[in-house]
């Protein structure tokens, strides 16, 4: 809640007072829930305010929607139709709360070439140009994230509890514009997540059907913050070649090693904020925190644009056709906030020979061409069985955030 913004204020606690009225509802029909209650807002009074206030904010959108249902004649009727809940169901509704995530990052370099196609096959050709992605640069940011829990922050998944989450996920930041005439106009950036692996089906299942991203089952080796970062691993189901007679394995994809600890060097310290954390590593990856647009000479300052504290999410959501399996009944371009609420810390591990260095390891299979889609070896050969890759640089983040709802941005013709 921002206290320097009196109608946020005022908002706030008026939900908090609508989600109060709820709860003391419930107690008078149960009173036996009181006790443990009044426990937990002496050992969490900052959560459970949060949890009325957005308790209350769905009140009100549901007293909203009835109203304008049976006074307003549904002038607004959305075109599609209600969701049918599950108890079962594991695309649980958005926003989602996410608390507890551990983020250790390992950045690589690829081929601008490669990360153009991948922008061009995904996210430039559906649209036909409407819009537009370009790499913003050749750096990619391979994440192994540990996360306490995700959980819807509406009802009525919100009351059905949390989710532990593991994830490996390689991150590529994008320029989005248009093109005017000859000219390409920059707008804003966005990161696009080619390959991203998770331990569990609802978290799989919610990022697909909800968001678009496209997530693959995978279980992990990583790391709890108090024990040594020595190694990151994903195992997956994979097809070693495309043939008629292959049979899916599962294979370990991918590794990565601390291989020495290097000298010390005055950047390498602990993070006491988000800023701090964003500025060390512009600082260590770009000259005056500028990236320039490839072709344009047009630079955007990443810290600025980072600092925001949000961090947009871009995706291409589609649904294959029953009638037709080479037709996407459903095919839109998503841009979805990421935004950040505590951040408890951060350490750089070492870049450039100076400190922890560490190897990233992809084993090679016709069903995961990680190494050839991004460009990450210019001199790999096709039918190697692996390939190491050197890392530019490594760190871990300790933070909370919430994934908000989605924007569609582009959206094609349905039949």
């Amino acid at each position: 809640m921002n206290i320097n913004n009196p109608l946020q204020t005022m908002q706030t606690s008026f939900h908090t007072a609508l989600g109060a009225i709820s709860e003391f509802t419930t107690f008078v029909q149960e009173p036996q829930k009181l006790p443990n209650y009044l426990t937990q807002i002496q050992q969490k009074p900052e959560e459970l305010f949060q949890d009325l206030a957005n308790k209350g904010k769905s009140i009100e959108q549901d007293a909203a929607s009835f109203f304008q249902k049976y006074f307003c004649g549904d002038r607004n009727k959305s075109p599609y139709a209600k969701y049918i809940e599950r108890a079962d169901g594991q695309a649980f509704n958005q926003p989602y709360k996410i608390k507890g995530t551990k983020m250790y990052g390992f950045v690589v370099e690829g081929s601008m070439a490669k990360l153009q196609q991948v922008c061009d096959k995904y996210l430039n050709a559906p649209s036909n140009g409407e819009i537009e992605y370009r790499p913003a640069m050749n750096y990619l940011i391979l994440t192994f994230n540990k996360i306490d829990s995700l959980s819807s922050i509406y009802p009525p998944d919100f009351n059905k509890g949390t989710v532990f989450e593991e994830e490996a996920i390689f991150w590529m930041l994008t320029v989005v514009g248009k093109r005017v005439g000859p000219l390409f106009i920059a707008e804003r950036l966005a990161w696009f997540m080619p390959y991203l692996y998770v331990n569990n089906s609802p978290i799989l299942v919610s990022g697909r059907e909800v968001y678009g991203f496209f997530k693959q089952l995978g279980t992990f080796q990583i790391p709890d913050l108090n024990q040594q970062p020595d190694l990151f691993t994903v195992d997956t189901l994979v097809f070693k070649d495309f043939a008629p007679t292959s049979r899916s394995i599962d294979a370990r994809l991918l590794e990565v090693k601390r291989i020495s600890t290097g000298d010390q060097h005055q950047a390498i310290k602990t993070w006491d904020s988000f800023e701090e954390a964003v500025r060390a590593i512009a600082n260590l990856l770009f000259e005056n925190n500028e990236i320039i647009i490839p072709g344009l000479q047009l630079p955007f300052n990443l810290l600025e644009y980072q600092l925001a504290k949000i961090v947009p999410l871009v995706t291409l959501k589609q649904i294959r056709d029953v009638e037709d399996s080479k037709k996407a009944c459903y095919q839109a371009l998503i841009e979805s906030p990421m935004q950040l609420q505590n951040f408890y810390g951060g350490k750089l591990f070492g870049f450039k020979g100076f400190g922890d260095q560490f190897q990233l390891k992809i084993n090679n299979f016709a069903s995961q061409p990680i190494v050839q889609d991004l460009g990450l070896h210019t001199g790999y050969s096709p039918g190697s069985e692996s390939v190491d890759i050197p890392v530019k640089l490594g760190f871990v983040l300790h933070f909370d955030f919430t994934l908000k709802d989605g924007k569609i941005v582009w959206q094609a013709s349905q039949k």
